[in-house]
């Protein structure tokens, strides 16, 4: 059999079911991937996140050649042509069969269903997998048959369901009937203008850097990781987030590495190991959230009365938070960094969020764009269930009247100062107790501005504008 493998936030050969199955039953194997600088605009993907796929597809093809399968990147207008190039390609190329990996979102799941209809229309057999998640979407279910939208209850019926043969993926891939298709990928026309000042050697493309950025991690860092994970000047986490999103590496490959380090228990041994694998559950739990409450990917929150919330509206705080001008030195720093990596520390990303939607009372779906705008890992799910439990609209969210501090969150996991001096250059030579709040006259003459607004009065204006709501 010759059968077609769609790439897509899938773009290796680890753990990949839909190439895994693919090689299995086909004797010859044909690769796509499917460009649409539209389809990226349409869903605030950040630049340098497409630069960071377009290496990867790099990586990918040359993997792919050597087991004599052919990747070709075909360009598209948008999700609504997938169906016509796919079914061209079968035909031009005589192949019966394609497989591919599910992704999550309404705007997917609208284009699957699609191309599952025109291929079974044409008698063309089409093989779906879930290669993001350790259980099929919506497995997962409450005593009453009902979706978890609380994180703990879910993470407990996750591990009471869980055993190794979900982490059987270790396959090797033999050489396939050799094809006269040449991969396209280093002469294809991505049409990609670098517009970001993210300094890409930060992220090195490939999934084999992927793995060793993971071994590298589980061989001392993850240790620490309970302790470290919220200073964010100590990088006691994995980075591994980019390559989770795109799909460089897996989730269960992530899971199985760190479970062969704890004598495979999930809840007990190294606290460090055990809360890195909390993390990659969240991630699960938002792609399930999002496949069960398919609003939350409509711009709609969950919980629904925040529908009523009036947010306010100002242009110039709204760029002095982008640029990292709000005179919360822990704030900039944190907008500062996106900036320059493409990345946030996890932290830092609900504290900045916070201050967005409560502090300034700004709608969180703006946050929320800019953020996947900015992002090398945005994950659209994942950063929609951090915006949301952050603005206090989703799932298990924080209680609105629950606002973090930044002045107190810089003292607590930044208290020398050294990461905001790694990124607000203006105020470097403070003392590490100036520097969490200098005052006027230092602002003064570091060129550092004031405030953008009062904390204990903002806080105030919080809580009462989602009281209205909620009354």
């Amino acid at each position: 059999m010759k059968s077609l493998v769609w790439f897509r936030s899938d773009l290796r050969m680890d753990d990949n079911p839909a190439l895994r199955n693919a090689c299995i039953e086909s004797d010859e194997v044909h690769g796509i991937y499917l460009y649409s600088k539209k389809q990226l605009k349409l869903h605030n993907e950040a630049n340098c996140k497409t630069e960071f796929i377009i290496e990867n597809l790099k990586a990918l093809s040359k993997s792919l050649i050597n087991i004599n399968i052919p990747l070709t990147i075909i360009n598209v207008d948008s999700f609504q042509n997938c169906e016509r190039e796919l079914l061209n390609i079968c035909n031009e190329r005589s192949l019966s069969k394609i497989y591919f990996n599910n992704q999550f979102g309404e705007d997917e799941q609208e284009r699957d269903k699609s191309v599952i209809e025109c291929f079974k229309k044409n008698n063309l057999d089409i093989s779906a997998f879930d290669d993001q998640v350790v259980y099929k979407p919506g497995f997962i279910k409450t005593g009453e048959g009902k979706p978890y939208s609380v994180f703990t209850p879910f993470k407990r019926r996750w591990i009471e369901n869980f055993n190794m043969d979900l982490l059987d993926i270790d396959f090797s891939y033999t050489q396939k009937v050799k094809t006269q298709i040449i991969p396209n990928v280093d002469n294809f026309e991505f049409d990609f203008k670098k517009q970001n000042i993210v300094n890409m050697e930060l992220w090195p493309a490939g999934e084999e850097q992927a793995l060793i950025i993971l071994n590298n991690y589980l061989k001392e860092k993850i240790f620490r990781y309970s302790i470290d994970r919220n200073d964010p000047i100590i990088d006691g986490t994995s980075r591994l987030s980019p390559y989770l999103a795109s799909g460089i590496i897996s989730p269960k490959r992530c899971i199985l590495e760190a479970l062969k380090i704890n004598n495979f228990e999930l809840d007990s041994g190294e606290k460090g190991i055990t809360k890195w694998i909390d993390e990659i559950v969240w991630r699960e739990f938002y792609k399930n959230i999002m496949y069960s409450f398919p609003r939350v990917s409509k711009g709609k929150p969950f919980q629904e009365y925040t529908n009523k919330i009036q947010w306010r509206f100002d242009e110039a705080e709204f760029t002095a938070w982008k640029d990292g001008n709000t005179g919360f030195p822990l704030i900039d720093s944190a907008m500062r960094q996106l900036k320059h990596e493409g990345w946030m520390h996890n932290r830092l990303r609900m504290v900045t969020a916070m201050f967005f939607t409560k502090n300034l009372l700004h709608d969180w779906r703006l946050g929320e764009k800019y953020f996947m705008e900015n992002l090398m890992d945005g994950d659209f799910s994942s950063n929609n269930g951090g915006w949301q439990w952050s603005s206090s609209t989703g799932t298990d969210a924080a209680p609105y009247f629950r606002i973090f501090n930044p002045l107190t969150q810089s003292k607590n996991f930044d208290p020398k100062g050294l990461f905001i001096k790694k990124y607000v250059d203006e105020i470097k030579d403070l003392s590490s107790k100036d520097i969490h709040d200098p005052s006027d006259h230092q602002r003064n003459s570091c060129n550092y501005p004031m405030r953008i607004c009062d904390l204990k009065q903002s806080r105030l204006r919080a809580i009462e504008a989602f009281n209205k709501a909620k009354n």
